[in-house]
């Protein structure tokens, strides 16, 4: 008599909390959420087509790490885009991702400016079809921290993804139909220094690159939270 066919085995439990916890942190960097968004455990599930436990275990991890708010009547909410809030991260984001870079101008090969060129060329594709802006704020994420790796530096790196954490909700608006493609032509500078090895002018670029969008989110932040995305927050579901 024939065995019985087996049943797929699911991923330890372990593993499945860190893949939740590790697609929820890119989505996080790639601004997939929104200043102030309620995260709802049962909608994330379906999402990434699992249970709700590992995803209440990444919300928790990722509070734990005040990338998120749990908030005592709300639940677990995206921070808001404050002006002291992005003032403050800019000014820590210029030093350390300015460092990176300087490190970076020395240190990163040809092959790897090939390909940070490579995904510099797919924005500016984006730019002339801006029905695929969805892809672009994840590209510009995979840009800055293939420079970013290439400084070099292990203790660094996860100092810019925790940053990163907080910042990738208000980046939001810089693929909106207006900002889109903005920061660019700073872009071409920082590969310009890369292929010189000058870390001066590759700092500098960055800078400006963080700078200039910052300039925007802030203007959008002081005149209220619904300017980031062209429209209100979303409103609070009652499940959870």
């Amino acid at each position: 008599m024939p065995s019985p066919a087996r049943k797929p085995k699911k991923p330890p439990h372990g593993t499945t909390h860190s893949h939740i916890y590790g697609r929820l942190r890119s989505a996080l960097m790639n601004g997939d959420f929104l200043p102030a968004q309620r995260l709802v455990v049962r909608d994330l599930a379906e999402r990434f087509n699992t249970s709700p436990m590992p995803v209440r275990e990444a919300l928790r991890r990722l509070v734990s790490e005040e990338a998120l708010i749990d908030h005592p009547n709300r639940g677990v909410l995206i921070p808001e885009a404050t002006v002291e809030v992005i003032s403050d991260l800019v000014r820590v984001r210029c030093s350390i991702e300015g460092s990176a870079a300087e490190w970076a101008a020395t240190t990163i090969t040809t092959d790897e400016i090939a390909e940070a060129e490579a995904i510099n060329a797919r924005m500016q594709a984006i730019v002339s079809h801006p029905d695929e802006r969805q892809d672009y704020l994840a590209l510009n994420r995979q840009f800055h921290f293939l420079i970013y790796r290439a400084s070099r530096s292990p203790v660094l790196l996860p100092i810019i993804e925790r940053l990163w954490l907080r910042a990738g909700p208000w980046l939001n608006i810089m693929r909106l139909g207006a900002t889109l493609g903005l920061g660019l032509d700073h872009h071409a500078e920082i590969l310009d220094a890369l292929h010189k090895g000058d870390g001066q002018k590759a700092r500098r670029a960055i800078v400006a690159d963080i700078s200039d969008a910052a300039d925007i989110m802030l203007r959008a932040a002081s005149r209220g939270s619904m300017d980031l995305n062209g429209k209100p927050p979303p409103q609070d579901r009652k499940r959870r």
